[in-house]
């Protein structure tokens, strides 16, 4: 065969929604360079890796003869073993980070955040991992047995896209743990909007004396008093309300002042609410009748002003975490670790940089086809895309990334990947959009 350098061959190639280019220039940003003999270039790698998930084998020698039909040069399994190190785990990390900033960027209004010099989302989310990794992954013990679970943690910056934190963490760290460290990255005149795992009243005041803002859902349970100091009870307070929004204590000992906004869910919604809690799995937990009435609304403090937003646009800013769930979604539900990682392999490096490289190739389909899809095929059907169908369909039918989105293959995700017609439960998307249904008197 004769050997092409593949970093020339390519050019300016697309793989995804970068240029070769693009990555090559991030590969070397990571330290992860053509060697002299140019047979493996990160474009090329990457390229291979996902012709690779298409045969459905995971090992070294199938990527080498992925990487040999790409290419028309041969290499060893030995070489690709060798470039499984630190470099080649932060170059696809920084792939997958400027991907995450880019969905998190899509459909932020623009209007809501005006006046806040940067939009920090926290998040996370975790993923089994083989259980050989447990010392490095530790997650919880089932049935006797230690299990690896990784846990993804980011921040990204919705305005800007740009992605700052990206890690992969054991399970045993929470996010109550990680609270604190968004004062590493916001900075005053930013908000930070994060979900109620990351809930610490300490944090929260923390982030007011940095004059930082903040907006997170209310953690139920937690004491509410008055500006005066009399203890609130929020049910009484609600009842007959369609909407709230007064400034309160919050926190038995910490008594932090806060604006608390409660606005009232529809009937549907707080059915399927309803129907969750009772059938949570947890068979401890005995929820209160109070527990069951605040359900009906969605519940938020921050530290914004009235004068900023309005009761509405504080449920409107909050939807924007829904850009960057989506895809740990499309992750969670797409990602065959157990497939495409034996259980015998303990190269950490090698496990990571399969998680980043897995997640690009998901998320490259929810940019490339599922956002594309998503709005046609609603107006088509009158029925929103499942992007959990829509990564099982994308892990399973690997075509398109090769020969793009053919007509056929738009009429295939439209037959299967369509939420089921149900009367008495909403769908993911019609939970969000809007996410909330406001019934004002």
């Amino acid at each position: 065969m004769k050997n092409i350098n593949p970093s020339r061959r390519q050019g300016t190639k697309r793989i995804g929604t970068l240029a070769s280019r693009e990555i090559e220039k991030i590969a070397a940003k990571n330290e992860f360079r053509i060697r002299k003999c140019g047979k493996i270039s990160a474009s090329i790698l990457l390229e291979s890796f996902i012709l690779m998930m298409k045969t459905g084998v995971s090992s070294y020698w199938n990527w080498a003869v992925c990487i040999s039909s790409l290419t028309g040069t041969m290499v060893s399994k030995q070489a690709i073993f060798n470039r499984m190190g630190p470099a080649w785990t932060n170059t696809v990390k920084a792939l997958v980070a400027s991907i995450v900033s880019a969905q998190g960027a899509i459909q932020a209004d623009r209007a809501i955040f005006k006046g806040f010099s940067a939009v920090w989302l926290q998040d996370s989310s975790s993923f089994h991992l083989p259980d050989i990794l447990y010392e490095k992954f530790k997650g919880n013990v089932s049935k006797g047995k230690q299990k690896s679970i990784a846990k993804l943690n980011l921040v990204v910056n919705l305005l800007t896209g740009l992605c700052p934190v990206m890690r992969l963490d054991s399970f045993t760290v929470n996010e109550q743990q990680l609270s604190d460290s968004i004062l590493s990255t916001a900075r005053g005149g930013d908000l930070v909007i994060r979900d109620l795992g990351y809930f610490v009243l300490d944090v929260f005041s923390k982030l007011t004396k940095a004059k930082i803002f903040y907006l997170s859902r209310l953690k139920h349970g937690v004491y509410l008093f008055s500006l005066s100091g009399e203890a609130i009870c929020l049910r009484k307070l609600l009842s007959g309300k369609n909407m709230l929004d007064i400034q309160v204590l919050c926190g038995s000992k910490e008594r932090l002042p806060v604006r608390l906004v409660a606005i009232k869910l529809d009937e549907q919604q707080t059915a399927e609410r309803v129907r969750k809690a009772k059938n949570d799995r947890d068979k401890r937990i005995n929820h209160s009748s109070d527990y069951y009435f605040l359900l009906g609304y969605v519940i938020f403090i921050t530290n914004v002003g009235e004068d900023t937003w309005q009761t509405e646009q504080v449920a409107q800013a909050y939807r924007c975490r829904w850009n960057v769930e989506i895809l740990f979604k499309s992750w969670k539900s797409g990602l065959r670790v157990h497939t495409l990682i034996p259980q015998a392999r303990i190269n950490t490096d090698r496990v990571e940089s399969y998680l980043y490289m897995m997640m690009l190739y998901l998320s490259w389909f929810h940019l490339l086809i599922f956002a594309p899809l998503k709005w046609a095929v609603y107006k088509d059907t009158g029925r929103h895309l499942s992007i959990i169908k829509a990564a099982l369909w994308a892990i399973t039918n690997i075509n398109w990334f090769f020969i793009g989105c053919s007509q056929a293959i738009k009429q295939e995700i439209k037959y299967y990947c369509i939420y089921d017609k149900r009367k008495n439960r909403q769908n993911a998307m019609e939970k969000v959009l809007p996410f909330v249904q406001l019934s004002l008197a």
